[in-house]
């Protein structure tokens, strides 16, 4: 939390029961030389590929869920209310591009893309079973698996 949020208030850091086995007298920490300060925005922008508005956006919403004191901490009812939440949707667009497998990974490429397909058919014919078609649900455990004709 410390990368994320810089150094810990001494009132927090030495406040708990085993905290002078991790902290000195100062508030810093006793075993842990070397922390770089990495901001949330930073974070989401440059190891999740965020854009920078969405990283912002996020960022100020996590800000203060990650208070160090718990008494400053929002209520589910307060993070509920951020504007983050209350934006409505967004047109997502890819953070990559689509990469296209090459000539050797091709194989193995297509193999992957054919379970997967059969995986999310086998998905569908189970998640379909139990809708009535005809006006008359059928009971799961009364019917019989449906087979997969591929």
């Amino acid at each position: 939390m410390m990368e994320l949020l810089g150094k810990m208030p001494s009132k927090i850091a030495l406040g708990g029961r085993y905290s002078r086995e991790f902290f000195n007298r100062h508030g810093e920490l006793r075993h842990i030389r070397d922390l770089r300060f990495w901001p949330h925005h930073k974070i989401l922008t440059e190891k999740y590929n965020f854009s920078e508005q969405d990283a912002n956006d996020m960022a100020d919403f996590l800000r203060p869920i990650l208070d160090f004191d718990p008494e400053k901490r929002p209520t589910a009812a307060q993070c509920l209310s951020h504007p983050w939440f209350s934006a409505g949707p967004r047109t997502l667009e890819p953070s990559r591009t689509n990469m296209q497998p090459d000539g050797i990974n091709m194989d193995s490429f297509e193999k992957r893309k054919k379970e997967q397909e059969k995986a999310e058919h086998e998905l569908v014919e189970v998640g379909v079973r139990n809708i009535a078609i005809d006006g008359s649900p059928v009971s799961l455990k009364d019917s019989q698996p449906v087979k997969s004709s591929t």
